[in-house]
C-alpha cells in the first residue's frame, strides 16, 4: 500500500510545466516515463501478492467440503465405483447406484455435483421377480435417464417362471423413451432366454452396442440377433451346445462365447469381418468343420480358444488369414491328435504373445513338434508361456528352446529377437530336480532374457524341502550365474 501513497503520478498537477526549450521537455518526459514504468512494475508485484493472499484466505475460510466441481465429480466417480471383489456385475450395479443415491443426499452442493456426474447414473440394475410389483422401477429409470445420456441396464429375471407375465413387464418398462438411451444391456435369465432373444432386434432395442447374456445351458431352436446393427461387443456366457446356428451382425468387434459346438462357431466367424478380440470355449468334434473358403480377419488382435479341427488342420489353416494377430492363447486339450504348429507359424510375423496350455497327460506335442514351433522366426514375439502336465513335455520344451551347438556363443535366440520372457510350467513333479538342472546347463547366456520355471507337485506340499538339498540349490545358483532364471518348485522359490 505504501507504493500507492508514494506514487506521484496519481496526484493531480495544478500548474503546467514550463520548459526553456523542446530538448529540456524531452528529457523531463523521458524521466517521467521511466519513473512511471517503475511504479507500474511495483503495482503489478503488489497486485500479485494481494491476489495470492486472497486465494489463501478464501481456502482457509471456506468449508472443507467445497472442492472445485470437476474434482468433486471425479471423487464421486471413484467413491461410487464397485468393490474390487464382487459376486457379479449385477451386484456391482446395485452397489454403484446405492452409493450414488447416498452421495446425492449429503447436501445441496453434493446433490448438484452428483446429478451433474452422468457416470453415477449410467448403470441401472433391475431385478424382476414374479409377483413383485414393478411400479417403482419406471421412476428409477427416469431418474437415471435424465442424468445420463447413455445407460447400461442389467436385468435379472431368475425368479420369473412365467414368460407371459415377463413379456408384459418388459413392454411396460422399456418404452420408446427408455430404449433410445440403452447402449448396453445385460440379462441374467434361467428359463426366459427365448423371450429375451425375441426382443433383441433393431425395432425393440435399436441403439444397443454391448450385449451380455448369462444363463444355464439352453436348448434353443435359434439364436438370432442379426438386426442389432450397432452391436460391437457380444458376450454369451451360456451353454449353447444344442443351438443349430448363431446369427450376429457384421458390426461385432468383441466376441466372447462359452461352450459352443465347433460346427456353430466356425460359421459364426465368417459373420464377423470386423472382429478385434475373440474368446471362445469350443466343444471339440471329431468330424468338426474346417475353413473351406478364405476367412480374412484383418482387425483381429487377440484370440483365445481351444484347439479344434478348423485351426489344427493344415488344409483348413491355409484359408485363415489373421495379419494383425498379436495375442494367441490356445488350450490344447483334445483327446485326439491335433496340430497347432501350423496355426502358430501362420501368424508368426505379427504375434507378440503366445500362450499354449496342455491340461492333459497325453503327449500331443513331441520334441519334433516343439522344435519346429520354437525354431520358427517370430520377429515381434515378446512373451512365451507354455504349460503342460507331464515332465517329459516340460523338458522337451526346454531342450527345443535351448541353443544349438552353433548358437552356443549367442546370448539369445536370433530367431526370437524381441523375446523378453519365457514361462514354462508343469503340474507334475515326476522326478527329482536333477533332470531339470541338467536341461538348464546349456541355456542362453544373455541376462536380458527372463526364464521363469514353475513346477507344481501333487499331494505332499513340502516336496521342495525334501528334494532340494543344499547341494542342488547351490548347483542351481551356479548354473544361473548372470542369467535371469527364476524357478518355483511346488509354489516355493528356489
Amino acid at each position: 500500500m505504501a507504493s500507492i501513497l508514494r506514487c506521484d503520478h496519481l496526484r493531480k498537477h495544478k500548474a503546467p510545466y514550463a520548459f526553456a526549450n523542446q530538448r529540456a521537455e524531452l528529457i523531463h518526459v523521458s524521466e517521467e516515463l521511466s519513473s512511471l514504468d517503475r511504479h507500474i512494475s511495483e503495482l503489478n508485484t503488489l497486485r500479485s501478492t494481494l491476489h495470492l493472499r486472497t486465494l489463501q484466505l478464501h481456502n482457509l475460510l471456506s468449508p472443507i467440503y467445497v472442492f472445485p466441481t470437476e474434482i468433486l465429480s471425479y471423487i464421486f466417480q471413484l467413491a461410487g465405483g464397485p468393490e474390487i471383489h464382487s459376486r457379479s456385475r449385477f451386484d456391482d450395479y446395485w452397489v454403484c447406484l446405492r452409493r450414488a443415491l447416498v452421495l446425492s443426499s449429503v447436501s445441496s452442493h453434493f446433490r448438484h455435483v452428483a446429478f451433474d456426474t452422468p457416470e453415477l447414473w449410467d448403470k441401472i440394475p433391475l431385478r424382476l421377480a414374479e409377483g413383485k410389483p414393478i411400479d417403482k422401477i419406471p421412476s428409477l429409470l427416469q431418474h437415471c435417464m435424465i442424468r445420463a445420456s447413455n445407460i447400461t441396464i442389467c436385468v435379472s429375471d431368475e425368479h420369473y417362471k412365467g414368460g407371459r407375465n415377463l413379456d408384459s413387464a418388459i413392454k411396460t418398462l422399456f418404452t420408446c423413451d427408455v430404449v433410445r438411451k440403452v447402449k448396453g444391456f445385460e440379462v441374467w435369465s434361467l428359463t426366459n432366454v427365448p423371450l429375451w432373444l425375441s426382443k433383441f432386434n433393431s425395432t425393440f432395442f435399436p441403439m444397443i452396442e454391448t450385449l451380455i447374456m448369462t444363463c444355464p445351458p439352453q436348448q434353443l431352436s435359434a439364436f438370432d440377433i442379426g438386426t442389432l446393427n450397432n452391436l460391437t461387443r457380444l458376450n454369451i456366457s451360456c451353454g449353447l451346445l444344442d443351438v443349430p446356428a448363431i446369427t450376429v451382425p457384421p458390426s461385432v468387434q468383441y466376441l466372447s462365447i462359452g461352450y459352443v459346438a465347433e460346427s456353430v462357431f466356425v460359421p459364426l466367424l465368417y459373420q464377423c469381418p470386423n472382429l478385434v478380440e475373440c474368446y471362445a470355449e469350443i466343444l471339440n468334434e471329431l468330424d468338426g468343420p474346417s475353413f473351406t473358403e478364405p476367412l480374412v480377419l484383418n482387425h483381429l488382435k487377440r484370440l483365445r480358444t481351444n484347439t479344434m479341427n478348423a485351426i489344427a488342420v493344415s488344409s483348413s489353416v491355409q484359408h485363415l488369414q489373421l495379419p494383425s494377430l498379436e495375442f494367441l492363447d490356445l488350450d490344447h486339450f483334445a483327446e485326439y491328435s491335433l496340430d497347432i504348429v501350423s496355426l502358430c507359424c501362420s501368424v508368426s510375423a505379427s504375434l507378440t504373445s503366445l500362450t499354449i496350455s496342455m491340461p492333459t497327460r497325453l503327449e500331443m506335442l513331441d520334441y519334433d513338434d516343439l522344435y519346429q514351433l520354437f525354431r520358427t522366426t517370430f520377429p515381434k514375439l515378446r512373451v512365451l508361456d507354455f504349460t503342460c502336465i507331464g515332465l517329459a513335455v516340460f523338458l522337451n520344451a526346454i531342450h527345443a528352446l535351448s541353443p544349438l551347438d552353433s548358437e552356443f556363443n549367442d546370448p539369445r535366440p536370433l530367431h526370437l529377437p524381441a523375446l523378453e520372457s519365457i514361462t514354462l510350467c508343469s503340474s507334475r513333479l515326476e522326478h527329482e530336480p536333477r533332470s531339470v538342472l541338467d536341461s538348464l546347463k546349456n541355456w542362453w547366456s544373455g541376462a536380458a532374457l527372463h526364464l521363469h520355471l514353475e513346477l507344481q507337485g501333487v499331494g505332499n506340499s513340502d516336496t521342495s524341502a525334501t528334494v532340494w538339498t543344499p547341494a542342488l540349490t547351490e548347483e542351481f545358483r551356479l548354473i544361473k550365474g548372470n542369467r535371469h532364471i527364476e524357478m518355483m518348485w511346488d509354489y516355493k522359490k528356489i
